[in-house]
């Protein structure tokens, strides 16, 4: 503490003389006090009972000895106020060493140099760009700040929080279009084409069945020809013999007139009905096509813009990348700057320490003017 300056001059007595006239004052101290302790009133005397001169064993204080008990006390007072000074002062050394000895760096900086700041070692790169007012760089995409899509669940692709971030409509994936299926087809003909249509169907299978094997017209047509190589058969034995006689009603020619007759029209009914289901298959092909090379165009065209995207982001991680190599080569330049400035600060605080502590043992203990007197017969005991 400044206050026990008090005690110290460049010129005085070291801790060593102090304590031993402290001692020898404490040994005034305690002679005076046995003297003041055996002070007495009245004179003792003692005689036998078998008669015999009376003897004195103890005379009292005179009269004169009085006026020295005043100046014994303040001998002792004094003697006791020298002893008490030189003990502080001792204690007070010993407290403005050891105030050196426990000096910290901070409060070297804050009061010996005046208020210096301490260099920071523990500031890791996060804090010091903060301090600093810079942006911590997005070295790895993860785009902080830009809400996520609920859209896209748990994870959303690093592109899409690109485009977020800077506005930028992000490209959608086409998704190709199913094919014309006949019934879409069919839905697209006007009311006169689709009966048409259906009526070329339900006429050509109508004279198809009916014209075709297992046909009617087919097998009657064959019994027919059979009955005629063969117009008598038989059922049954001996007399429950049946006889059955085949009469064609209408005559083979007839018949087979009306079978080319039905199977030219079944011909050019199924031509017709093939050209309408040729048309149909050439349309859904050709929109097959149509939209095969509309979601390849869009496919080439999403490719080029998550192209050019994914290049605008690469631009961007390593224009990242190298604001966090420029504020990282800072960083180390400040870090080993405060390292050398803490280790220099550490360096100078223990030459104070030793310069300041051989300062403070040079100092003397002085004596004030009150205690001069009580000084000076003190030290002057034993001489």
């Amino acid at each position: 503490m400044k206050s026990d300056y008090i005690y110290f001059d460049t010129v005085g007595l070291t801790s060593t003389s102090a304590n031993h006239v402290a001692n020898m004052a404490k040994e005034s101290v305690r002679n005076t006090s046995n003297g003041l302790s055996a002070i007495s009133f009245f004179n003792t005397t003692v005689s036998l009972l078998s008669g015999g001169t009376p003897q004195t064993s103890k005379l009292g204080s005179k009269r004169e000895e009085l006026d020295d008990i005043l100046k014994s006390l303040e001998a002792i007072g004094e003697a006791n106020a020298l002893c008490a000074w030189l003990r502080e002062a001792i204690k007070a050394r010993e407290r403005l060493l050891s105030e050196v000895k426990c000096m910290t760096l901070e409060n070297y900086c804050k009061d010996i140099l005046g208020g210096v700041e301490v260099p920071k070692q523990d500031t890791n790169i996060d804090d010091w760009m903060k301090k600093n007012g810079y942006t911590k760089p997005d070295i790895n995409g993860e785009f902080p700040g830009v809400l996520r899509s609920p859209s896209y669940g748990m994870v959303e692709s690093r592109l899409s929080l690109f485009c977020r971030k800077f506005g930028v409509e992000m490209p959608q994936s086409p998704v190709q279009e199913p094919a014309m299926t006949e019934d879409e087809y069919m839905s697209k003909l006007s009311v006169k084409d689709r009966n048409h249509f259906l009526m070329l169907e339900a006429k050509a299978a109508t004279i198809g069945r009916f014209i075709h094997e297992d046909g009617a017209l087919y097998n009657e047509r064959e019994r027919l020809r059979a009955i005629i190589a063969k117009p008598i058969a038989t059922q049954g034995e001996g007399s429950n013999t049946l006889i059955y006689h085949f009469e064609p009603s209408i005559s083979i020619d007839e018949v087979e007139a009306l079978f080319f007759r039905l199977s030219a029209e079944h011909r050019a009914l199924q031509a017709e009905l093939n050209g309408l289901l040729a048309e149909r298959a050439r349309t859904i092909e050709a929109d097959k096509q149509e939209k095969a090379a509309a979601y390849q165009k869009a496919s080439e065209e999403f490719a080029r813009e998550t192209s050019k995207l994914q290049d605008q982001l690469g631009s961007y991680m390593l224009d990242e990348r190298k604001k966090m190599s420029q504020y990282q080569a800072e960083y180390d330049a400040w870090s080993t700057e405060q390292k050398n400035r803490h280790k220099q600060l550490c360096d100078d605080l223990m030459v104070w320490k030793l310069k300041e502590a051989e300062r403070i043992a040079s100092l003397g203990i002085v004596i004030p003017n009150e205690l001069r007197d009580i000084y000076e017969r003190v030290n002057g005991l034993g001489k």
